[in-house]
């Protein structure tokens, strides 16, 4: 909702329609993980700490009092938001990304692809004048696009995620003392230079691509079925 939103006021002063669906799904980005950071970082953390025979398994609010206890900032809803500068870093390439290039895609797929990615007259649903006036496309063509949206956004936003989880699980190791960006990412390097910011991204891929698949398929769909533009 919020990158239609946005989409749409910044239309009305910047033309360059690439750019503006770069900045509408940065900025929807930053405001969804505004929102959603603290349950991210008791999720992070629930993941982390391992049940064995000397911890148990801990429920939500269990880890929610752990981490507002933590002595690294003096109020303790700051420790709810552990790398949450460097999220904002990372969700800018990452919203932007996904964003530009899932436009991009069903831009080509009806463009360039038209004759194998969109349907046949035939088979189109009729369109009243609110909705677009656009070929609809096949539904392999509009999950395709979708992934390989993800693929690019999770490549360009990786080492800003990396960086950021290790920062998140910190306070399990030392719950006292901040986690610094700058020291973790120069450790990462130390230990495996440009690589060792992509150490698990294959696995990112197994994850994104069938979710952003899903998401944009689904959006599009509810967008034509609620009639919207």
């Amino acid at each position: 909702m919020t990158y239609e939103q946005l989409k749409r006021q910044l239309g009305r002063h910047i033309n360059d329609a690439h750019l503006r669906n770069f900045l509408a799904g940065s900025l929807c980005g930053v405001i969804s993980v505004a929102v959603s950071y603290p349950l991210d970082m008791i999720r992070v953390r629930m993941a982390y700490i391992t049940p064995d025979g000397t911890r148990q398994r801990q429920s939500v609010i269990q880890v929610a009092r752990l981490i507002y206890g933590e002595k690294a900032y003096k109020f303790g809803l700051f420790n709810f938001f552990r790398g949450f500068p460097l999220s904002l870093m990372g969700i800018v390439p990452y919203g932007g990304v996904s964003f530009l290039m899932h436009e991009y895609f069903m831009e080509l797929a009806r463009t360039r692809f038209a004759h194998i990615a969109t349907l046949p007259p035939a088979e189109r649903k009729p369109t009243t004048d609110r909705r677009r006036k656009v070929k609809e496309l096949k539904n392999w063509a509009e999950l395709t696009a979708g992934g390989l949206s993800g693929v690019f956004a999770q490549t360009a936003s990786y080492p800003f995620e990396l960086v950021r989880r290790k920062m998140q699980i910190a306070g399990a190791h030392d719950p006292n003392r901040r986690a610094s960006a700058v020291k973790i990412a120069g450790e990462v390097w130390r230990k495996s230079g440009v690589r060792g910011f992509f150490v698990g991204l294959t696995i990112g891929y197994v994850k994104v691509v069938p979710m952003f698949a899903i998401s944009f398929f689904t959006y599009e769909k509810l967008k034509a079925i609620f009639d919207l533009e």
